[in-house]
């Protein structure tokens, strides 16, 4: 067991365009981390063949499309994207959104570009990956 968790400078790390992140559960089998995205920010669009996540907001409007939808939520709300779904996240929103980002197992080394279709495993690989 630990302590509490918290955002501070020793754990946090920038990443997209002006997001910061903070990991307060960095373990190969389970990650949690807290995420800011100001207004407009985003990440590449990408799928991970292992890594389920969910996105629970804490505060902002969270966007995230996947092939064909888009899928919006609220604070006190949580969005799932199960392994193989080629995803994009993003903040369309007028205010900082932030969220805690649960990874299972973790992401590292399990991040593939939506465009790197040959690296879509066949059973995970039943959402197309077209774009909105």
């Amino acid at each position: 067991m630990t302590g509490p968790l918290r955002a501070t400078a020793a754990n946090h790390y920038p990443w997209g365009n002006g997001c910061d992140g903070w990991r307060l559960v960095d373990r190969p089998e389970l990650s949690l981390r807290e995420e800011r995205l100001p207004p407009g920010g985003a990440e590449a669009p990408h799928y991970h063949r292992v890594s389920r996540q969910i996105f629970y907001v804490l505060a902002g409007e969270l966007t995230i499309k996947v092939p064909g939808r888009i899928l919006l939520a609220k604070v006190g709300e949580a969005l799932e994207i199960p392994p193989g779904l080629g995803h994009l996240v993003q903040n369309n929103g007028p205010e900082d959104l932030r969220i805690l980002l649960v990874s299972a197992p973790d992401t590292a080394g399990d991040r593939y570009p939506v465009e790197d279709h040959a690296a879509v495993p066949t059973d995970v690989a039943h959402h197309p990956m077209y774009w909105l």
